[in-house]
């Protein structure tokens, strides 16, 4: 009997039926009727559609067990866990509060941490909660203090004194940062791992899988304290709109919370003075797959350029990072780094966001350098030309071609820190649009030069179409 060669290689539908077909005749010499409406060929062609789908399904599976090419969230999760990264939640808008007194009080005053303050804005109310206590000193009227969108929210549970206990949080829009566990009254610390964790370590392990539950795992005794049946576990978080947050500058307008000072209520009045940024949905697929491997090879220490930029980048909020050091900027010294960081979502980073990113890279830096977090400057990029359609095109149709390719091309998704915009990119950026014959560019007349800490971004633009001349 004549052996047929199987390629393996061949695993969609038509090549796994020819296969079988080929087989047909070292099988038996009886069957030879190959059209479509035998029922032998009924049958093998069925048989080939399963085989198709079932081949499918196991590359498929291949594919999930690598990083790049994992497409699953749950799969990326488990991935990247193995590295010790773990993806963020929702992340919270962020900015600056700013309260007043409508007389100075005779003591101090403390605005406590986590009290509520609203925005009123077209697309409903966006909450916001003091990130940290505030105290507005005797004789004075005002202070200042970060905020964080989002709403004060707290689970119950006790305890069964089973180890390794697992709490599932029903909320699925808890801000990244924002989870405290608090068991019988005392504070719990969260750890990524329990491996160095004592028996008489207060640790809790937080993992979110691919549906955003949140779940709580509480030690077992050995490695993590085991608390005793019959204690009340309070997880307290923030709920957040993430990228909902995002709200401009004096929107904030009421308190509502009430505020005391010796028993009695005070008037006092908040605003926000800053834009409101940084917020942002979970973390994408995307975003894990090139950040989990930065910051491994950064081994979560900053030593060089290139740590700084990983960590930076990683940490929850910040779009994209550049660091500069005495190379980049006169005004540097030896041993002092710059970091400068652009939000998610663009703009200027909150005064709370840069010292949460500062003090994260306190904690990763060398004992000898001194770390500063900067804005990011942006430069505007106008924009003026003509552009000359073909008559058969409807030359406003290609104006608004082409002026979505100037958006996205200065978009803030789309540039990067110090990058250059040249001319002759974008005059064949314009000349690529299908339609367009050519391209008049009087502004810029030149390539424009972005320097280091240095973002562009569309300015104005004004191009005005034109049918090319007979």
């Amino acid at each position: 009997m004549a052996k047929v060669r199987v390629n393996y290689t061949n695993k969609d539908y038509e090549a796994v039926r020819q296969e079988l077909v080929q087989r047909i005749p070292t099988i038996t010499d009886r069957w030879t009727d190959f059209n479509e409406s035998d029922l032998g060929m009924v049958l093998l062609e069925l048989f080939c559609g399963l085989g198709d789908m079932l081949l499918f399904y196991l590359d498929n599976q291949a594919n999930e067990a690598y990083l790049p090419t994992a497409r699953q969230r749950q799969n990326v999760i488990n991935l990247t866990n193995l590295v010790n990264y773990r993806l963020d939640l929702p992340v919270a808008a962020t900015t600056t509060l700013y309260f007043r007194l409508a007389a100075p009080l005779p003591g101090p005053l403390t605005v406590p941490r986590h009290t509520r303050c609203r925005a009123t804005t077209d697309q409903g109310n966006v909450d916001f909660a003091t990130a940290e206590d505030l105290v507005i000193d005797a004789g004075t009227l005002d202070g200042m203090v970060g905020g964080i969108q989002g709403v004060p929210a707290e689970e119950t549970f006790v305890t069964d004194g089973s180890q390794g206990q697992v709490l599932r949080l029903t909320a699925k829009d808890i801000a990244q940062g924002s989870i405290e566990v608090w068991v019988g009254g005392v504070k719990w610390t969260e750890v990524r791992t329990f491996y160095e964790s004592t028996p008489a370590d207060a640790h809790y392990i937080l993992a979110t899988d691919a549906l955003d539950q949140t779940s709580v795992t509480l030690g077992d005794g050995q490695y993590g304290l085991l608390p005793p049946s019959g204690q009340v576990v309070a997880v307290r978080h923030l709920k957040t709109l993430g990228a909902g947050g995002n709200i401009g500058k004096r929107l904030v307008n009421s308190l509502l919370d009430a505020v005391t000072f010796q028993g009695e209520q005070v008037k006092l009045t908040v605003t926000n003075i800053q834009v409101a940024s940084n917020g942002n949905a979970r973390e994408s697929l995307d975003h894990a797959r090139k950040q989990a491997p930065a910051e491994l090879a950064s081994l979560w220490r900053a030593v060089t350029k290139a740590d700084y930029v990983a960590l930076a980048e990683g940490f929850a909020g910040v779009a994209k990072a550049q660091v500069l050091d005495v190379n980049d900027c006169v005004n540097l010294g030896y041993y002092h780094v710059c970091v400068v960081i652009a939000p998610d979502g663009g703009g200027l980073p909150s005064q709370l966001l840069k010292d949460q990113v500062l003090a994260f890279l306190n904690d990763r830096k060398l004992l000898t350098v001194t770390v500063h977090v900067k804005d990011p400057v942006y430069v505007p990029i106008d924009t003026e030309a003509e552009i000359y359609v073909y008559r058969d095109y409807d030359r406003y149709a290609v104006l608004d071609a082409v002026m979505g390719k100037v958006r996205e091309a200065l978009a803030f998704d789309s540039v990067r820190f110090a990058q250059d915009i040249y001319f002759s990119d974008l005059v064949a950026l314009l000349d690529g649009v299908e339609g367009v014959s050519h391209v008049v560019m009087s502004h810029p007349a030149a390539d424009v030069p972005i320097h280091a800490g240095e973002l562009a971004v569309e300015g104005t633009t004004n191009i005005t179409a034109l049918y090319v001349t007979e």
